[in-house]
């Protein structure tokens, strides 16, 4: 096991960015993540720091708009199951099943009218659509799983990525140390997903697949929660 320092992680992500184009050791989006901590030597993706404590490891491809999950959790008031009843569409391959796939900002309606509001008043979040609350989550609550997941500091590495003959390959390119989150930025710089899909192969294709309630932030936007950010790649 290794007995990390900042040093360490940035001698180790040097090592790993002088190999050049890695081969993925899984496919599909988790690739990254996996490559990473198979090639640090970390079995989860978070790292003990002296002066940090654990730290979450992210990973992003440099070129995506994909966003960072921080974490999942379901609305109170409303279930997931309710939401894609109720505002659903058929999957096109199977259209006995609804899904909905639906990013949420703050204060902004997107095509499907689905909105956030902030009350501080209330001390809620607001999950709304065409001006009617759907389901709510408690801000005190969010904020603080915003510091349980990433208050201790975040190690963000960036890498490129390329497809030769159906195998994926990374090429890790950047790593920034990001710490001191304030919990009340989290709530303006994030967004909120819901995705109900369906399963399309496998035992399980014809079947719904509920991926969760998201918080999402963009690789863009994720420094501004942090008031240390240190280039260590």
């Amino acid at each position: 096991m290794h007995k990390w320092t900042i040093s360490k992680i940035k001698k180790a992500l040097g090592e790993l960015s002088k190999k050049g184009w890695v081969k993925a050791n899984r496919s599909h989006d988790t690739g990254i993540g996996k490559t990473l901590e198979d090639y640090l030597g970390v079995t989860e993706n978070n790292i003990a720091l002296p002066d940090f404590g654990i730290v979450e490891l992210k990973s992003q491809r440099v070129n995506t708009a994909s966003m960072i999950t921080l974490f999942t959790k379901s609305p109170e008031g409303i279930t997931n199951t309710e939401i894609r009843k109720r505002f659903g569409y058929p999957d096109p391959e199977f259209p006995h099943v609804k899904i909905l796939h639906q990013t949420i900002t703050n204060g902004k309606r997107n095509a499907m009218g689905f909105y956030c509001k902030i009350n501080e008043k209330r001390g809620k979040l607001l999950v709304m659509k065409d001006s009617k609350v759907l389901g709510y989550y408690g801000l005190d609550f969010l904020r603080q799983k915003a510091m349980d997941k990433i208050g201790n500091g975040l190690i963000l590495v960036l890498a490129e990525t390329k497809k030769n003959r159906r195998r994926q390959y990374f090429q890790f390119k950047e790593a920034y140390i990001l710490k001191d989150i304030d919990p009340t930025k989290f709530l303006t710089h994030s967004k909120y997903d819901i995705r109900l899909g369906v399963y399309h192969s496998g035992v399980k294709a014809g079947q719904p697949h509920d991926h969760g309630s998201a918080f999402r932030i963009s690789r863009k936007a994720l420094p501004l929660l942090f008031g240390i950010r240190r280039k260590i790649l």
